[in-house]
C-alpha cells in the first residue's frame, strides 16, 4: 500500500484513475468468475451454524478424524455405507452443539477444572461413561488400580492414546451440557397455582350429553365461496402451511435382469466344468475356486435339505454326483463329501486370548498364553477362575466361559468345525478370527446322521450385453422425454409404471424400492419443476426420474396449498350455517332431545370426561366441546360449539369430584418440565441460533 500510495503522489490524478480502475477490473473479474474465491468459499460451505460458516475441508476432516478413530478401535481396514452415514451425522451433531452451546458456556462461565476432571475419572464422582468401559460388568466398581497403569502407558500404545483423548472429549462434553442444563432446570419451578389447576383438571369430571350438526350433512356444491374469502382465510391463517424444503418425483424403473441368452451361458459353463468338478480330488478346494458361492463346510441333517438334494445325498455314497439342475437364479451341481454321525447342538465352554495387534510376535504371545491355560486346565485348574482372570470374551468370562448349547452353523467355521468334531471333555486350542480360544466340549446332543455336500454353482446374472441393452432403452427414454409432460405421455404409452416418491427432504437417503437412492435425492434439490434426469443406477435397476413438486422452506405459496385451504374455508362457511341453525333449535328450548330431534341429529352420551381428556365417544378429539362441557352448569343447555367435525350442543347431567394428590401431581409436573428440558433446551438454542444445512450438496 505504501509503494501505491507514493506512486499516486508522482503520477497525480490520472495514474489513480487508472490504477483504481484496474484493481476494480481485478476484483470484479474474480468476483464474477466461477472459479473466484468468494463462489468458491461459498460453494464449499457445507452450513452456516449461529452465523459461523462450516466448510466442507473442515466437516470432512472431523469425518476422516472420526473414521480413523473408529478404524482403530474396531481394527477394521474399511467401514461400511451405513457406518460412515453414522459417523457424519455424529460429527454433524458435535458441530451443531460446539457452535451453539459453547457461546452459551462462555457467557456462564462454565468450565472444567483439571481437579473436576481428575475426579470425574479416578476420584469420588466417576463418570458414567468410565464406568462403562472401565468398570466391572457386575458391579459397576472401576479398577482404579487398572485404570491408573493404563494411563501411565498411554504413551507406549498410540492406540490406547487416541481411545483416551476420545474418552476424555466425549465426558467434558457431556459434563458441561450436564451443568448448562442443571441451570436452566433450576428455573423450571411448579407453582402451588399451576398445582392447584392441573388436581382440578384431572378430578373434576362430568358426565354430559351432546347433539351435533355434522359439516358432512351439508353437501360442498352447496357452499358458495369466492377466491377473496380464500386469499383471506391463507392470509391470517399462514403460520398452518409452514413447511420444510422437500421435492416430490415420479421414476421409471428399467430393471437389468438376465435375458435367455444369459441363462443359457450360466447352463453352458456349468456343463463345461462338470468333468473337472466331477475329477477334483479336494472338492473343498476346487468350489472355492471355481464356484460362485464359497464351499459349505457344515454339516446337514435331513429336514435342513431341499427335496431333491435330500433324496439324492441320504441314498448315495461319498463321492456319488446330483447332476446340474436349476435352482431360482443358479444352475447347480452337487458332490457328497462325507457322511457322520453327529449330534444337533453341543454344550462347551472357552476361554478366549483375543489378539492384542496383528504382528506375528503378537500372535506367538497369545498361542503361547493359551496353551499354558490349556495346560492348567489339563492339570485340573479351574474354568471359573481362569476364565474371569484371562478370558477376554466378555460375554462368558464370568460364567467360567460357558457357552451353553449352540447348534452347528451358529458359530464362526473354526469353532464350529472343532466343537462338534471334538470328544466329550476334549480340551483344544482353536484359532478364529477372535484370537485364540481354550474349547471344552462339555456335553453333546442325541447324534444322528447327518452329510456334508460340495456345491458347484453358476450364477445367471445379466451380461454386459444385457446391461448396456437395458441401459440404452433407458438412455432413449430419458433422452427423447426431457419435460415432465413428454415423460408421462411415453411412460403411458410404453406402459411403464410411474411409481412416486413425495415430500423427499434435502438429507432423505432412502426410496422405497430402491438401493442407496442418495444421488437421485441430491438431483431432486438441483433440478427445476418439470426437469427429467439422466439415466442413474441403483443396486439391479437403471432409473429416470422427474421432478414434478418444489417446496421451498418457510410459509407454502398460495398456489401449493389452494386445494386444502378451499377445504377450510368450506368448513368454516359450513360452521356459519350450522352454528346459526343450531341457535335456532335451541331458542326456546332446555331438553336436548328437542333440539337434537330440530336439526335432524341423535343424542350421544359422554361419561367421566375431564378438561384434560383428549376425545368423544363417538366425535372423535374435540378440545373446544370438552372444555365447554367442563365449565358447564347441570341441566342448561350449552351451545352453539364449532367443534372439529361440527356444531355441537350439550347438557351436563352430572359432575363427579375425586380425590387428587397436590404433592404426586406437583412431583408429576416437575418430571415431564425435567425430562423435556433434556432435549427442548437444546432444540430452543438451535431454532434461534439459525441453521442452514447444505450438506444435500455434498452426501
Amino acid at each position: 500500500m505504501a509503494t501505491l500510495e507514493r506512486i499516486r503522489n508522482r503520477a497525480g490524478v490520472l495514474v489513480s484513475v487508472v490504477i483504481g480502475l484496474a484493481l476494480f477490473a481485478f476484483i470484479l473479474g474474480d468476483f464474477i468468475t466461477s472459479g473466484g474465491v468468494f463462489f468458491n468459499r461459498s460453494q464449499m460451505e457445507i452450513a452456516e451454524i449461529a452465523g459461523s460458516s462450516i466448510s466442507y475441508e473442515e466437516y470432512q476432516a472431523r469425518v476422516s478424524e472420526n473414521e480413523n478413530l473408529q478404524k482403530l478401535f474396531s481394527q477394521q481396514s474399511s467401514l461400511n455405507e451405513q457406518q460412515m452415514l453414522q459417523i457424519r451425522e455424529q460429527v454433524w451433531q458435535d458441530l451443531l452443539r460446539a457452535n451453539i452451546l459453547q457461546p452459551e458456556y462462555k457467557r456462564l462461565g462454565l468450565e472444567i477444572h483439571e481437579d473436576e476432571l481428575f475426579d470425574m475419572v479416578q476420584g469420588r464422582n466417576i463418570h458414567p461413561f468410565i464406568r462403562q468401559q472401565f468398570g466391572d460388568p457386575q458391579t459397576g466398581e472401576v479398577n482404579k488400580a487398572f485404570l491408573t497403569n493404563f494411563l501411565q502407558n498411554l504413551d507406549r500404545d498410540p492406540r490406547a492414546k487416541a481411545y483416551w483423548l476420545f474418552i476424555e472429549n466425549e465426558i467434558q462434553k457431556d459434563r458441561l451440557f450436564n451443568k448448562y442444563l442443571t441451570l436452566v432446570r433450576k428455573g423450571l419451578g411448579v407453582t402451588s397455582l399451576q398445582t392447584k389447576r392441573a388436581v382440578n383438571d384431572r378430578t373434576s369430571k362430568v358426565n354430559f350429553d351432546y347433539a351435533v350438526a355434522s359439516y358432512q350433512s351439508i353437501a360442498d356444491s352447496l357452499v358458495k365461496i369466492s377466491n377473496s374469502d380464500i386469499k383471506e382465510y391463507y392470509k391470517s391463517h399462514q403460520n398452518d402451511y409452514k413447511q420444510t424444503a422437500s421435492r416430490d418425483i415420479e421414476y421409471v424403473v428399467f430393471p437389468i435382469l438376465p435375458s435367455e441368452s444369459d441363462v443359457r451361458d450360466a447352463e453352458s459353463w456349468m456343463q463345461k466344468a462338470l468333468p473337472d468338478f466331477i475329477a477334483a480330488s479336494d472338492l473343498a478346494q476346487y468350489v472355492t475356486l471355481n464356484s460362485d458361492s464359497k464351499f459349505d463346510s457344515k454339516y446337514y441333517k435331513a429336514s435342513e435339505l431341499p427335496e431333491n438334494v435330500r433324496a439324492w445325498a441320504f441314498s448315495g455314497s461319498v463321492g456319488s454326483l446330483l447332476n446340474i439342475y436349476r435352482d431360482g437364479d443358479s444352475f447347480k451341481a452337487s458332490r457328497l463329501v462325507d457322511v457322520k454321525m453327529m449330534p444337533d447342538s453341543v454344550k462347551a465352554r472357552h476361554i478366549l486370548i483375543g489378539l492384542r495387534g496383528q504382528s506375528a510376535e503378537e500372535r506367538e504371545k497369545a498361542k503361547a498364553k493359551a496353551d499354558s491355560i490349556m495346560n492348567v486346565l489339563k492339570r485340573g485348574g479351574s474354568w471359573d477362575q481362569l476364565a474371569v482372570k484371562y478370558s477376554d470374551d466378555p460375554g462368558s468370562k464370568d460364567k467360567g466361559g460357558d457357552l451353553g448349547w449352540f447348534p452347528s452353523g451358529m458359530m464362526v467355521p473354526e469353532f464350529d468345525k472343532a466343537s462338534f468334531s471334538s470328544n466329550k471333555g476334549d480340551i483344544k486350542i482353536v484359532e478364529t478370527q477372535f484370537g485364540f480360544h481354550v474349547l471344552q466340549v462339555v456335553d453333546k446332543g442325541k447324534e444322528e446322521k447327518k452329510v456334508q455336500i460340495a456345491t458347484l454353482e453358476r450364477k445367471i446374472v445379466p451380461s454386459s450385453y444385457t446391461t448396456s441393452q437395458v441401459y440404452n432403452k433407458a438412455a432413449a427414454f430419458a433422452g427423447n422425454n426431457r419435460d415432465y409432460e413428454k415423460f408421462a405421455t411415453a411412460a403411458d404409452q410404453n406402459k411403464y409404471t410411474r411409481r412416486v416418491a413425495n415430500n423427499l427432504l434435502q438429507n432423505d437417503r432412502s426410496i422405497a424400492g430402491l438401493e442407496q437412492p442418495r444421488e437421485l435425492i441430491r438431483w431432486a434439490f438441483r433440478a427445476k419443476k418439470g426437469d427429467v434426469s439422466d439415466v442413474m443406477q441403483f443396486g439391479d435397476n437403471y432409473v429416470v426420474a422427474a421432478l414434478t413438486t418444489i417446496r421451498e422452506e418457510g410459509i407454502a405459496p398460495l398456489k401449493q396449498v389452494a386445494a386444502d385451504v378451499k377445504v377450510r374455508v368450506i368448513r368454516e362457511k359450513k360452521a356459519e350455517l350450522l352454528m346459526d341453525k343450531v341457535k335456532k333449535a335451541m331458542s326456546g328450548k332446555t331438553d336436548i332431545y328437542a333440539v337434537a330431534q330440530a336439526i335432524g341429529a341423535n343424542v350421544e352420551k359422554a361419561e367421566n370426561v375431564s378438561f384434560s381428556s383428549l376425545t368423544l365417544p363417538y366425535a372423535g378429539i374435540e378440545p373446544a366441546v370438552i372444555g365447554v362441557a367442563s365449565v358447564s352448569s347441570e341441566g342448561k343447555l350449552a351451545g352453539p360449539i364449532k367443534g372439529n367435525n361440527g356444531v355441537f350442543v350439550l347438557t351436563v347431567t352430572s359432575s363427579v369430584k375425586e380425590e387428587g394428590d397436590a404433592n404426586a401431581e406437583k412431583y408429576r409436573i416437575a418430571n415431564m418440565y425435567q425430562s423435556r428440558s433434556y432435549y427442548e433446551v437444546f432444540e430452543a438454542l438451535k431454532n434461534n441460533a439459525g441453521v442452514v444445512d447444505k450438506r444435500y450438496n455434498f452426501y
